[in-house]
């Protein structure tokens, strides 16, 4: 017989608090006001509040060793914080972003609740967070002021991010860029618990005092450091617990990561669809509701961009020039998983003076493997000098491997510095 899932209705919004699994790390801390204005009580699970190895292993106990290690990691998540005793499972709720596309991890919506059932705590609701439909519940919608938010906060979080990677390589007075970083996510915690940071004007105003803040420490840029560029599947490239710590392991090495933001992947996204117009000659609702939205977004990175600029700053890539990188090896319409951003941040990447890449995939997804792997050998015809390495996570990958990898490629890179000199 088949088990009915159990919705989140409108009286939960007021009793239920919403579990957020560690997905984004630098976005996260910020992204959940999104919800706080909505009127959800939410929480994000912290990627220390649990060991690793522990969310791993809950992940095969409930699911099994199957499916991708993203998944894993998220029911894992979930199962560890249920049963800590930390929150009530009769008033909480888990939250399981969805884009509906064909990627394994964003449909395993079911997998959670069949490991829900199997742990006994198949009461717990679980809510689907997409925009197309694919599950609705009575208590739980998406309002303007939520989708502002959260548009304000990825903005926050994109250019923190970028500072603090354009930074804290060179700077004199060590661990001061971070500081900065968390004074200023403090910062604007309290203004959204004011309502006071996701109108466009406030956006502008506080993009200049970020960079202005940011612009006041103080760097030795004549130091030698390794420009890396770090891309891959989105949840292995931004959080530390999919990707073994990658980025801290690469800055405590010294390097200069290269990342591209959360911004760009979610234009990537909306423009789908005006993709999908283009390509099958066609002109729908959802075509030109993506093309508003993507305008709106393109202003506010200019803004953003203004704003580095004038404090000193090179800006960051916009969507237009990924978008032309990403017309030179493959399809628009590739836009399944990561798709064509993938190469499009690679291009980037080695354009504005990366030797190398560090491509974070999870082991066995076949849509990493097909828009990452697939496309290393037309890049490196491109960019002859570059090193790329592909670096596959999964629920049985020894850290060592991962660091060795690492090693690897900047060695390599160090090897092409000097056959370069003494041509």
């Amino acid at each position: 017989m088949k088990r009915s899932r159990v919705e989140f209705t409108k009286p939960m919004k007021k009793t239920h608090t919403i579990l957020i699994p560690s997905m984004l790390d630098f976005h996260f801390p910020l992204l959940k006001y999104a919800f706080l204005s909505g009127g959800y009580k939410c929480d994000v699970i912290g990627v220390n509040e649990y060991s690793r190895s522990q969310m791993i292993n809950a992940g095969w106990e409930y699911s099994n060793n199957d499916v991708c290690f993203p998944c894993n990691l998220i029911i894992g998540q979930f199962i560890c914080a249920l049963k800590s005793g930390k929150y009530d499972t009769a008033k909480t709720a888990l939250l399981l972003p969805q884009t509906g596309g064909g990627c394994r991890a964003c449909n395993y919506i079911m997998l959670l609740r069949k490991a829900l059932l199997k742990a006994g705590l198949q009461n717990v609701p679980v809510v689907s967070l997409n925009v197309s439909g694919v599950e609705k519940h009575s208590g739980f919608s998406i309002t303007p002021k939520m989708v502002l938010t959260a548009c304000a906060a990825i903005y926050y979080s994109d250019l923190l991010l970028y500072l603090y990677n354009e930074l804290s390589p060179y700077e004199l007075k060590k661990g001061e860029t971070l500081d900065k970083v968390r004074l200023w996510n403090s910062r604007l915690s309290r203004l959204f618990e004011h309502g006071k940071a996701a109108d466009p004007i406030s956006m502008c105003v506080i993009f200049r005092k970020i960079c202005e803040s940011f612009a006041t420490i103080n760097c030795d840029k004549s130091r030698s450091v390794k420009k890396v560029a770090v891309t891959g599947e989105l949840y292995i490239k931004f959080c530390a617990l999919g990707n073994g710590e990658t980025e801290k392991y690469l800055r405590d090495l010294g390097c200069h990561i290269y990342m591209s933001g959360f911004v760009p992947y979610i234009m990537y996204l909306t423009d789908s669809c005006t993709n999908d117009d283009n390509i099958y000659g066609r002109k729908t609702l959802a075509g030109v509701g993506a093309k508003v939205l993507i305008a709106y977004m393109k202003t506010l990175w200019c803004k953003m961009n203004s704003a580095l600029v004038q404090n000193g700053f090179e800006p960051m890539e916009d969507y237009r020039s990924l978008k032309s990188y990403g017309e030179n090896f493959g399809c628009l319409g590739e836009t399944m998983g990561d798709g064509w951003l993938i190469g499009a941040e690679m291009c980037s990447a080695l354009k504005n003076g990366c030797k190398g890449v560090v491509m974070l995939l999870p082991f066995g997804c076949l849509v990493s493997h097909t828009c990452a792997r697939g496309i290393i050998k037309r890049i490196k015809k491109l960019y002859p000098d570059s090193i790329i390495t592909a670096v596959d996570h999964d629920s049985g990958t020894a850290d060592v491997n991962i660091k060795n990898r690492i090693k690897m490629t900047l060695d390599f890179m160090d090897n092409n510095i000097i056959k370069h000199n003494k041509n």
